[in-house]
């Protein structure tokens, strides 16, 4: 082969290989560890189709291994690229004349601004998506190092699940060294709750649309993400009003989530953990939340660091359960590196979806002096799941 057709060859590839929005969905889906290289190999996006740089893949998995960027995902895409080879040269054989495609006299999307949008709609598989109805229960107990104290503590821990018409949960515990803290994480998860049922347009362009950009990097998905840690602190600086105190009186942790047809939301402020059922598998979500030291983490206050932060945005296909819960409440359902979750969380799932488990059976869970034997138990237990 010579130079000239190399580089006619390494050009042609860079055009891009046509998808349509489906196929681009599936991939996503079928190799949500590629979303990342999948998206930073689009060169072009049209109403209908996107366009896959090959080169770009390749030059992806030599930088982030076949993790990244499996073989099997290469292959698949080559044989999009043939199967459009097969299907224009048909065409040229029917069509002699027909040199130009209806997509190739489409304006350039790189060029035409009309086109560069971060979310695309795909009506077709809207109609055809299901509605799937959540059951969410929580419950918070108080732990037996406060019922013990000299002056009895309240519970710090706090706790919500709601099905509709937004399926979400919110958890947050209340800092031990806050005077207040018991009222500020009640606040925060009742706030949220409010706050979250008030914005249901804009979880509609976020969480039920098939995105095309990584909301995880974009600038929509940290606005959206930030527009909950804003809204939680202005509620903790109202009620540092009314109570007469500072914010910091108040502090709390959180985490929270909130599902989509196609996405879930998931956000994280201090210590804590939050557990997802995905082909009947658990996994963590988001870093542990410790600072340097065992004891130390971090709270919603006016002095949050970004680096405190943590959320993402997961494909929802196979989600089956997502479980908020604080670190008392983990002393029996995830070790505390986090390399171990306890099989119960799946019971408890499956109990869900049955009708079988409610607030009642959570709360009898928590209080369960054999489950709580000591030296656990000492800690307040607060718990949120869907099913």
């Amino acid at each position: 082969m010579s130079k000239k057709t190399k580089i006619a060859k390494k050009v042609k590839e860079e055009k891009g290989i046509r998808l349509t929005i489906e196929e681009f969905s599936e991939l996503q889906r079928k190799y949500p560890d590629s979303i990342e290289a999948l998206n930073h190999a689009i060169s072009s996006k049209r109403e209908k189709n996107i366009y896959i740089k090959l080169m770009e893949l390749h030059h992806q998995q030599k930088k982030s291994g076949n993790d990244a960027v499996p073989d099997a995902l290469l292959k698949e895409i080559k044989s999009k690229r043939e199967n459009n080879i097969f299907q224009k040269s048909k065409q040229g054989k029917n069509n002699v004349n027909d040199v130009e495609s209806v997509e190739d006299r489409l304006p350039n999307p790189e060029e035409d601004e009309a086109y560069n949008v971060n979310i695309i709609e795909n009506p077709i598989h809207e109609d055809r998506m299901q509605q799937i109805e959540w059951r969410g229960i929580y419950a918070t107990t108080v732990g037996r190092s406060h019922l013990q104290s000299h002056l009895q503590v309240e519970c710090q821990d706090a706790a919500k699940a709601v099905s509709t018409p937004r399926a979400a949960i919110f958890v947050a515990d209340g800092a031990g060294s806050a005077r207040f803290s018991q009222f500020g994480s009640k606040a925060v998860v009742e706030g949220l709750g409010e706050f979250t049922n008030s914005k249901e347009s804009i979880h509609q362009q976020i969480l039920d649309q098939e995105q095309i950009l990584n909301c995880n990097e974009s600038h929509e998905g940290k606005e959206y993400a930030y527009s909950f840690i804003k809204s939680a602190i202005e509620t903790l600086r109202e009620l540092s009003k009314n109570k007469e105190c500072l914010v910091d009186d108040l502090k709390c942790t959180l985490l929270m989530a909130v599902l989509g047809k196609h996405y879930l939301f998931w956000l994280k402020v201090g210590d804590g953990f939050i557990v997802v059922e995905k082909d009947n598998k658990l996994e963590l979500l988001g870093s542990l939340g410790k600072g340097e030291f065992a004891n130390q983490t971090t709270f919603l206050s006016d002095r949050l660091k970004d680096e405190a932060i943590y959320y993402g945005f997961l494909p929802v296909q196979n989600v089956t359960g997502i479980a908020a819960f604080t670190d008392g409440a983990a002393e029996t359902l995830v070790s505390m590196d986090g390399s171990k979750i306890a099989g119960a969380l799946s019971n408890f799932f499956a109990e869900t979806r049955g009708g079988n488990f409610d607030n009642d059976s959570l709360l009898k869970f928590l209080e369960d002096e054999t489950v709580w034997a000591s030296p656990k138990g000492l800690d307040d237990r607060g718990i949120a799941l869907l099913a």
